[in-house]
Order: C-alpha cells, then sequence, then structure tokens
C-alpha cells in the first residue's frame, strides 16, 4: 500500500456564494469517494481563499459545516494574490488540486485526478472543462466554437501539455517548492497567471499530463454567453498570450524575435479574419462570420499585445459579480 498523501483541494472565490455553496459538498462527496478506496490512502482538506474584503464566501463555508474546509480571505485584489494565497495554505500539502467556484465535477473526478497523477509520475495533471449554459447557447457563440477548446477533444489521457488552465488542475507540490513557482501578480488583473505558472514549470523540466476522464462542468452566464462578450475575451486572451510568451523568453533577443513573430501572426489574422468574416456576412454563413470575427478580435489582442496594451478583466468594479 502507498504512503499516505495530504492532498488540498484549494478553490479562489469571488462573490459567488451561491455556486460556493453547491459545489462544496460535491468536492467533499469526491473526497469520500476517495478516502473509501484502499489503494488510495491519502488525507484531505478544502481551502477556499475569498478575495471578496466583504468575506461574502464566509456564510456559504461555514454553514456546510466540516473541519476538513478552511475559509481564508484574501483581500488582496486579482487571481494570481488569491491562488498564491492557496498554495502559501497547501505549502506543506503533497498535491494540491485547483478548481474554480462555478465549475461541477463529474463523477469519480477527483479520483482520476490522483489515480493518473500516480501512474505517471507526473508534475501536473489537467482536465477537460465542459460549458453548460445558462439558457439555450447563443447561435453566434455555438457557430464560433467559443468554448469547444477547453474540452480538448480528441487528447487522450497520458498526453503532455506544454501550459494549462488552473479551473482543472493538479499540482505536484513539491515539485511547486522546488522550483518555488508562484502566480506572477503582475497577471493579477489580466489573467495569463496560469498560462505562465505551468509554462515555467514545463521550461523548467515538469510534465503536464492530461486525464481525458476528470472531467469538470463549467457554468456559463448569459452574461458570457454573448457575441459581444466573446470578441472582448477573445482580444484580451490574445494581447495576454504574447505577454506570457515575451515573459518565458530567456533573454532580450528572444523577445524581440518573438515581438516580430507576433506581429506578423497579428496582421495575418487581421488580414484574414476581415475576409472570412465578409464572406460569411454575403453567403449567410454563420461559421465563417463567427471564426473570421474571431480572428480579427485575436488579431487586435495579439497587436495590441505586441506594444504592451492588455485588458483587465479581473479588475474590481462596484456590485461586480464575476470571477
Amino acid at each position: 500500500m502507498r504512503s499516505p498523501m495530504d492532498v488540498v483541494v484549494g478553490m479562489a472565490t469571488f462573490r459567488r456564494p451561491e455556486l460556493l455553496a453547491a459545489l462544496l459538498p460535491k468536492v467533499l462527496e469526491q473526497i469520500e469517494d476517495c478516502a473509501s478506496t484502499p489503494a488510495m490512502p491519502s488525507r484531505y482538506r478544502v481551502v477556499v481563499v475569498d478575495n471578496d474584503p466583504e468575506e461574502s464566501a464566509r456564510e456559504a463555508v461555514e454553514s456546510v459545516g466540516d473541519q476538513r474546509i478552511s475559509y481564508c480571505p484574501e483581500p488582496r485584489p486579482g487571481i494570481s494574490a488569491a491562488r498564491n494565497r492557496i498554495l502559501d495554505e497547501a505549502h506543506d500539502a503533497d498535491v494540491l488540486v485547483l478548481l474554480d467556484d462555478d465549475e461541477t465535477p463529474h463523477a469519480g473526478w477527483l479520483a482520476r485526478m490522483l489515480t493518473t497523477y500516480l501512474e505517471h509520475d507526473a508534475d501536473a495533471v489537467s482536465g477537460p472543462v465542459h460549458a453548460v449554459f445558462e439558457g439555450e447557447e447563443d447561435p453566434w457563440v455555438a457557430a464560433g466554437g467559443y468554448y469547444l477548446g477547453q474540452r480538448r477533444e480528441g487528447v487522450r489521457t497520458g498526453t503532455v501539455l506544454q501550459r494549462a488552465a488552473t479551473n482543472n488542475l493538479l499540482l505536484d507540490m513539491g515539485q511547486v517548492r522546488l522550483l518555488g513557482l508562484r502566480f506572477d501578480e503582475r497577471f493579477g488583473l489580466t489573467g495569463g497567471e496560469d498560462s505562465l505558472f505551468t509554462g515555467q514549470l514545463t521550461a523548467a523540466g515538469g510534465r503536464i499530463i492530461f486525464c481525458a476522464e476528470a472531467v469538470v462542468d463549467d457554468l456559463v452566464p448569459r452574461a458570457r454567453n454573448t457575441r459581444a462578450f466573446n470578441l472582448a475575451r477573445r482580444r484580451a486572451q490574445a494581447a495576454t498570450h504574447v505577454r506570457v510568451e515575451q515573459n518565458l523568453a530567456v533573454s532580450r533577443r528572444a523577445r524581440a524575435a518573438n515581438g516580430a513573430r507576433w506581429f506578423v501572426i497579428g496582421s495575418g489574422q487581421l488580414v484574414k479574419g476581415s475576409a472570412l468574416a465578409v464572406i460569411g456576412r454575403i453567403t449567410g454563413d454563420l461559421h465563417r462570420q463567427a471564426q473570421g470575427e474571431g480572428r480579427v478580435s485575436s488579431g487586435i489582442g495579439v497587436l495590441g499585445g505586441c506594444v504592451g496594451i492588455v485588458s483587465a478583466p479581473y479588475a474590481r468594479q462596484r456590485n461586480d459579480r464575476r470571477r
């Protein structure tokens, strides 16, 4: 029998207490399933980091009444600050599993993440994220396939990844401590901190293994199920991607080469995307139109990223209920 592992399930939350209250019992069910498996001896706890200075998640956590759940307020704004607090709370753990507060894990999710971690001797494990829409998916959003990338359709368990998001990610905390990895707080309001973090992990020789069976559902509210939101998101993600690439570059020369390459890519996206969008509008082909408009937004974002222009989707706004 393997030696027991210390496993922490960590999640950052910001003004979504209703979703958190629904998620926590489901996470505890996952833990109970794992704890009852003799081949997987572990000690489990849950860490909830509340990034709301008003501590709006406290009641949702305390109402569960389970001593395995720790509530940790982190008033410093930004997703990086919240995730670094999770790292701090899990500093002595063997494994940290990160999950977003608006997600719902499928049956066996945690067991499959841990099994893949052990069987592949991984430094990290990433699973697919399936979008679940509040109401019907917007036709334009569906035509453009804006939420399909998170599913990683056709990617098999055991595939090695170069980057991964933190909305369904297991980390070997021994490796994290060894490499001194942290979430860069310069990315706290823009996003991209997870791409940089996992990029730094793989650049140092770490292996991120994909687990196709460790699925979580991600709630897409109506406000995000629109053409305007997804075009703005595409621009922001493209700009942040360039910024991440520049931060991973090992020298000034590499950064200059990156900048030139991304300028060409962004310009190409603008030209090709514009043509595709026009053809789509003329022919009534919504798929071509949505794909073309998405490429245009990506091109604008890439070019903005080349000159340091990025959006701040995690900046706090009054009465903001988005994470």
